[in-house]
């Protein structure tokens, strides 16, 4: 019974530490995908890995809160339309969606007056460095 009560324990203490999870991992890959694909590429998919969610997110940030890309990004999206079910039954719809939201983005401007696509092209991250400032 004391080994019962010890497990239960470290697992509550395990669950009230971690954090929930905002950030779409949807979005996450298909940017990986979108963006980071080809021999030409690795430089800017190790600072897209570096960066992991902090390519919309700003660390140590409330997930809410996002750097300008990520705002822009979720302007065209919204989050509850895209949950981890629907990634599976449609994939491809998902897809269509979210490159559709890219190209869009991409046209925007960030605060350096260069459009997010410029930026991404260049190998930067389009919202700032790898903790999203």
């Amino acid at each position: 019974m004391k080994r019962f009560i010890a497990v239960a324990l470290v697992g509550v203490f395990v669950l009230a530490g971690s954090s929930p999870v905002f950030a779409i991992k949807g979005f996450n890959d298909q940017f990986k995908q979108t963006y980071t694909e080809g021999a030409d590429k690795a430089e800017f998919k190790k600072l897209v890995e570096e960066a992991k969610c902090n390519v919309c997110h700003i660390q140590g940030e409330n997930k809410k809160k996002r750097n300008p890309y990520g705002d822009a990004f979720v302007g065209l999206l919204k989050k509850d339309d895209f949950p981890a079910k629907r990634f599976k039954d449609e994939p491809e719809k998902c897809k269509e969606e979210i490159e559709a939201a890219f190209k869009k983005v991409e046209e925007m401007k960030a605060k350096d007056g260069k459009t997010f696509g410029e930026k991404i092209k260049a190998g930067q991250l389009p919202g700032g460095d790898k903790d999203g400032k």
